[in-house]
């Protein structure tokens, strides 16, 4: 009798790229230079991990007390994102003058892929969603919390980042001089 991997090619996941804080930053940087907009849009999908489909339908009344109310997301599932203060303040300053329902953006995907492009032309926009993910373990929020921001059905789903967390700590272990 042999015994293989009992784990066929298609339930194997790849580790996703993710970008560092401070890559990101300089991204933001450069974005936020040429234009507010841009600026705008990268650092939503950064600090929310928002789908870029999930981000194009954004609406003004989906944002309120210091949250996005993600409605009908992937799967048809809704979900609160927590927003962080400073991005809260620039998403009320930015939508201030719309209507309630109107979209915050006003952008298809291939144009929110076009902006970050711009910026840097190997980063996808769903890679912020990746880095989202890893800053956020990283940082000590649980794998079920995790789990629910970015609204995985399943656990097992969220778990490919814990790879990715893994890998840093013995990278970095790899540069103690003994």
């Amino acid at each position: 009798m042999t015994t293989g991997n009992r784990f066929t090619s298609k339930t194997r996941k790849t580790i996703p790229k993710y970008l560092t804080k401070e890559v990101i930053e300089h991204i933001l940087d450069k974005a936020k230079k040429d234009s507010f907009r841009n600026y705008l849009v990268i650092n939503t999908l950064w600090k929310t991990g928002l789908r870029v489909s999930e981000l194009t339908n954004l609406r003004k009344c989906d944002i309120h007390d210091n949250a996005i109310f993600v409605i009908k997301g992937k799967g048809s599932k809704d979900r609160i994102v927590p927003l962080e203060k400073e991005l809260d303040t620039l998403l009320h300053m930015w939508s201030d003058r719309m209507s309630t329902r109107e979209k915050l953006f006003k952008i298809k995907p291939r144009q929110v892929r076009n902006i970050v492009y711009k910026y840097d032309r190997d980063v996808h926009p769903h890679t912020f969603r990746h880095s989202f993910a890893v800053h956020c373990l990283k940082n000590g929020v649980n794998l079920r919390s995790l789990q629910k921001l970015l609204g995985h059905d399943y656990l097992q789903t969220t778990q490919i980042y814990l790879d990715i967390v893994a890998k840093d700590v013995r990278d970095d272990f790899d540069k103690v001089d003994w």
